[in-house]
């Protein structure tokens, strides 16, 4: 059965939200995001608290970009009631409040799901961007160090926020008892940073080939932190830049800066470090790619941020950076010239080898050295 139009689907939201507190006069398609259809709703009437706006998330059993990839419609089950749970989770805010940067970390306000059309009512953040986009616009070529203290204070608010909630959900029973369900998107997840890890071999043969053997081995230590889930948490599951959003205004000194954590999809129980290593590597990309010195800057603040660690917790988030470079880093179309690409690769390597040998030396010579500067 062929899927629908998007703009049958677009038809099929208005027509579901009819009669709700949600009904809207309008739908406009948002940009970002590729597994679903995202709009912002402008309501008939506005909700008891003048809420005029709503973001409304639309999910069908496939990936809306890629129709015949399917996807497991559990997910939206997950991010509910991540949503619902996280509403109980304080705002994280700046730590000095003689700090002129305030950024207010929290999830969005869940207001509703539709279960029998898998239609998610959230809180729309107005003029909302991802913070990929707003790096990529904002801090190019920008090295000052205004810039550079606002980069670290912003990434200190991520690791912050990102600390507190995994401290308050390695406590939540029930919450975890549902995010233990969503095994699909666990193994699509482990498939991405390892599998992907070896396959990167056949495209990188000059680079990678030498570090078969490691790759194969990191896989295997992956494959058996899954299966003792003693040891495994409730993680976001897709902590990246992406998933970061702030108002697209120029950033003021005073004002508060709202900043929503999104798409709980994919939340399900793991290493803390998968979250950690994944948008240490994104930032880090910022620089690779695009010689953007903020991304680095948010990195540092980020690890400061999330505070005390121990030197196993410092080597394994260490691993997973350089699998996320390697798997994901190297695949992302137009990100950047073969020639960067590769070195993507190679830096993703170094990163996993001398990770692997526990070189605490290597790291603190370099760009991440900052991972170890908090370990206990």
């Amino acid at each position: 059965m062929a899927s629908a139009s998007r703009e049958e689907i677009t038809s099929k939201v208005l027509e579901n939200l009819k009669g709700t507190p949600y009904e809207a006069s309008s739908l406009e398609a948002l940009s970002g995001g590729t597994a679903n259809f995202i709009y912002r709703a402008t309501l008939l009437k506005p909700l008891q608290d003048g809420t005029k706006e709503v973001l409304i998330k639309h999910s069908e059993d496939y990936v809306a970009n890629t129709p015949s990839f399917k996807l497991t419609l559990f997910r939206c089950h997950i991010e509910k009631e991540c949503l619902k749970a996280l509403s109980a989770f304080p705002i994280a805010r700046e730590a000095d409040e003689s700090d002129p940067y305030n950024f207010a970390v929290r999830t969005p306000k869940f207001f509703h799901f539709d279960d029998a059309n898998n239609t998610q009512v959230q809180e729309y953040l107005q003029n909302g961007l991802d913070l990929k986009t707003y790096a990529l616009k904002t801090y190019a070529g920008s090295n000052s160090e205004t810039t550079k203290h606002q980069c670290l204070q912003l990434g200190k608010a991520l690791g912050r926020w990102l600390r507190g909630f995994h401290n308050w959900a390695a406590q939540q029973a029930s919450l975890r008892t549902i995010v233990a369900g969503n095994k699909e998107l666990q193994l699509l997840k482990h498939i991405i940073n390892f599998t992907w890890l070896l396959d990167r071999i056949k495209q990188f043969p000059s680079i990678l080939g030498d570090s078969e053997g490691v790759f194969q081995e990191i896989k295997n230590m992956a494959a058996a932190e899954l299966n003792d889930e003693s040891k495994l948490q409730v993680i976001h599951g897709d902590f990246w830049s992406g998933n970061i959003l702030l108002p697209k205004d120029t950033i003021e000194e005073g004002a508060e800066v709202p900043m929503f954590v999104i798409d709980w999809e994919t939340s399900q129980i793991g290493k803390p470090n998968l979250d950690l290593g994944q948008m240490i590597a994104e930032l880090y990309e910022l620089k690779l790619y695009k010689d953007i010195l903020g991304g680095l800057w948010m990195v540092q603040g980020f690890v400061d941020g999330y505070g005390a660690v121990s030197e196993d917790f410092a080597f394994r988030t260490a691993i997973q950076v350089g699998a996320h470079l390697i798997s994901f880093g190297t695949a992302v179309p137009g990100w950047g010239t073969p020639e960067q690409v590769e070195n993507c690769a190679r830096t993703g390597k170094e990163i996993i080898v001398h990770a692997w040998k526990r070189d605490r030396d290597w790291f603190e010579q370099g760009d991440l050295a900052c991972l170890f500067s908090r370990t206990e």
